[in-house]
């Protein structure tokens, strides 16, 4: 009997903590408009994400002075492609009694998806795809905030199937340029390097930095620009001029023997340079 009683007291704790641990729900979908659910697109399709967070936003998120920021990644087969980030003025989030909000990931460059006084755009992934060989491509999507645990955590995640076509490189570039074109006419909704560093709680950021290794070994850094990739191995001392507003930077684990995405934000010193191993 007492072992019963253990038993289901386990399985209660196994299931409150599944219920605890799941995300927030996320349909994809052609329209931004409504959900007309798909789990599989094909290249020349919008995309958009329907996100509901079961919870209002105005209590899922650290408020405070700093904008909120909210950050899409993509990965391929385990590593990142690319990400977009979407800031917001505090004063229009606070207090926000909405669950749910629809992220671009392949904008319709005619249509506006309002969020917090902002008209939302993806950028970065159309240039992503366009280099893509054919064939099918199962992409992972994460959603994040530096206002939810610092974004060491998603806030929703899914995946769905997307098929390369023929042609489909003109098509990704011409999607990035109409719909860039259309963010800057109808709303910003990028996040630059300093606006980034407010939001992470660094004030008087610039974008170039100069990053030393301090750790006593040799480290492996991998500079990212959509799927532009270029590895730099740094010996103790050596130092490297990261610009952070032309892509982001990953790190190589000798543990795992995977690419993992830096997202530590970098200080500089009394030497204007970062240690990264501080």
């Amino acid at each position: 009997m007492k072992t019963n009683k253990f038993l289901l007291i386990l399985a209660l704790l196994v299931v409150n903590f599944s219920i605890s641990a799941q995300t927030g729900e996320i349909k994809f979908s052609k329209s931004s408009k409504s959900v007309e659910e798909s789990a599989q697109f094909k290249s020349g399709e919008f995309i958009f994400a329907h996100v509901n967070f079961g919870k209002p936003l105005g209590t899922m998120l650290t408020l405070e002075d700093r904008p909120v920021t909210f950050l899409t990644e993509y990965y391929s087969k385990g590593k990142m492609i690319d990400g977009e980030m979407f800031g917001f003025d505090v004063a229009k989030v606070k207090g926000a009694k909405q669950t749910s909000m629809v992220f671009p990931i392949i904008s319709d460059p005619a249509g506006d998806i309002p969020a917090f006084g902002k008209n939302l755009f993806a950028t970065r992934l159309p240039a992503a795809l366009a280099k893509l060989p054919e064939g099918r491509h199962e992409i992972e999507y994460l959603v994040k905030s530096y206002n939810y645990k610092d974004a060491s955590e998603a806030l929703a995640s899914g995946k769905f199937t997307l098929v390369i076509e023929s042609g489909a490189s003109a098509w990704y570039k011409k999607n990035e340029k109409d719909s860039y074109d259309s963010m800057t006419k109808r709303g910003v909704s990028t996040v630059i390097a300093s606006e980034r560093d407010v939001a992470m709680g660094v004030v008087g950021g610039k974008s170039v930095i100069t990053l030393v290794n301090n750790c006593g070994r040799s480290v492996w850094l991998r500079k990212a620009s959509g799927s532009d990739k270029r590895e730099y191995r740094l010996a103790p001392g050596q130092d490297l001029k990261y610009d952070r507003d032309s892509g982001y930077l990953e790190e190589w684990n000798f543990g795992t023997k995977k690419w993992n995405t830096v997202t530590k934000v970098f200080e500089a010193d009394s030497s204007g340079k970062a240690q990264i191993c501080n």
